[in-house]
């Protein structure tokens, strides 16, 4: 059954793969495809380059997992005295995997003749999937050849162990050359405990992006010469990062209400994808709300709202912040870094669905230097709280910073598993 049931898949793959190829070309980020006909060899494993010999192969589905393992990447290949060789599925991912001392492509298609095919001209020592990137055919393709697998920094939906657990002739297959699977948090590593084929192959190491948070200098002179220049300066401040669509209507709202305890308080909007600023912009003229687009800046009177209409800012906002409040909470995406305002020592708010950062949200709130909030009525009674406390926002700041030292350490135990499990 596991062998007709991949069969299924490998015969799916390529119109999967095209449906969604169609799905971004119709939406409002088609931009990101229009290297697609110049894609379409490497991705159909038809462009073979010569090789790195015998490599560690690392496989991360984007620009952000690229970056979780650029530490562990070259301690790995230290280790065991071998080149990177590096596979995304994206072209940003590629591009940031090539700017560490790596060969990087673009992954085959997850069809496992074409899979077969790229792991028998690479020869590599180890495949190290990095967090959700579970390709049956890749990792079935891998244990034929005998390459050991390693899912590092993993993490997993209650939904997607629920499909492996149905198909778990599949599962049986796909996880048969997988040494070890080393989660991000307790729920994960549960999730993946329970699925055929890896039981006594999971523990938790933590997540590697906790490694990999630093200070970035990047635009901070210019942002506190905005605060100084516009007004701002010895106000309250609070940054909304990587916000989308439907969280901006509670940020805004919320900020509103705050107001009245803090009449002072700043607002800076910094939305996750500057192609639909458009919406955001609607959205302030929609509640009467005057703001000052980051790009104008200077050119008139600052208004108590900013929207960051610019790339790199977030961290230098973060940094001359009260409070900051962390995208992708409030929606469906999963969250995004709830830990970066810790590293100024700045409180997070954050929504109920922080599953991509489970365990530094559950850290967080244990801790008490994050706060949960679903509607605009809880976030502006947290801003009121610590806005108007001097003591308790000092505490918060205290105990985010604590909870980000309490986090780290998860490159030392992914490289020891790994080693362990050789």
């Amino acid at each position: 059954m596991g062998y007709l049931l991949l069969l299924i898949y490998s015969l799916l793959a390529p119109v999967i793969a095209a449906l969604y190829a169609v799905f971004f070309l119709l939406s409002p980020r088609r931009a990101l495809m229009k290297g697609l006909g110049g894609e379409l060899r490497e991705r159909a494993g038809l462009s073979l380059p010569s090789l790195p010999a015998r490599p560690v192969w690392l496989h991360a589905a984007s620009m952000g997992e690229v970056k979780a393992v650029s530490k562990l990447a070259p301690r790995l290949a230290e280790l065991f005295k071998a080149p990177l060789l590096f596979t995304s599925s994206t072209a940003a991912g590629r591009a940031e995997a090539a700017r560490l001392p790596a060969q990087a492509r673009l992954a085959p298609l997850d069809f496992y003749p074409l899979a077969a095919s790229f792991i028998k001209a690479a020869r590599p020592l180890m495949l190290v999937i990095v967090e959700t990137e579970i390709w049956p055919a890749t990792l079935y393709a891998a244990a034929r050849a005998g390459v050991p697998v390693f899912l590092v920094n993993a993490r997993i939906s209650g939904s997607t162990s629920l499909l492996y657990r149905v198909l778990a002739p599949l599962s049986r297959l796909a996880f048969s050359g997988v040494k070890a699977v080393l989660a991000q948090s307790e729920r994960d590593a549960a999730l993946f405990a329970a699925l055929p084929g890896l039981a006594g192959k999971v523990s938790v190491t933590g997540n590697l992006k906790h490694d990999m948070l630093g200070v970035s200098a990047a635009g901070r002179d210019r942002v506190i010469e905005f605060i100084t220049a516009s007004g701002w300066a010895g106000a309250p401040v609070f940054t909304a990062g990587s916000t989308h669509p439907e969280e901006e209507p509670v940020i805004l709202d919320a900020w509103l209400r705050a107001k009245e305890k803090a009449p002072g308080l700043k607002l800076v909007l910094v939305p996750r994808h500057l192609e639909r600023l458009g919406e955001t912009e609607a959205l302030l003229a929609d509640r009467g709300i005057a703001f000052t687009r980051w790009s104008e800046a200077g050119k008139a009177p600052a208004a108590d709202c900013l929207l960051a209409d610019a790339m790199g800012l977030l961290q230098a906002f973060y940094s001359e912040s009260a409070v900051c409040f962390v995208g992708g909470t409030l929606d469906d995406t999963g969250g995004h870094n709830l830990l970066e305002p810790a590293l100024f020592s700045r409180p997070a708010i954050f929504g109920p669905n922080y599953r991509n950062a489970r365990r530094a949200g559950e850290a967080l709130l244990k801790q008490k230097g994050g706060f949960l909030a679903e509607t605009a009525f809880q976030m502006a009674e947290i801003l009121g709280l610590l806005l108007t406390d001097p003591a308790a926002l000092q505490a918060a700041r205290d105990n985010s910073a604590k909870t980000l030292a309490s986090l780290r350490g998860a490159t030392e135990k992914t490289i020891q598993a790994i080693s362990s499990n050789l």
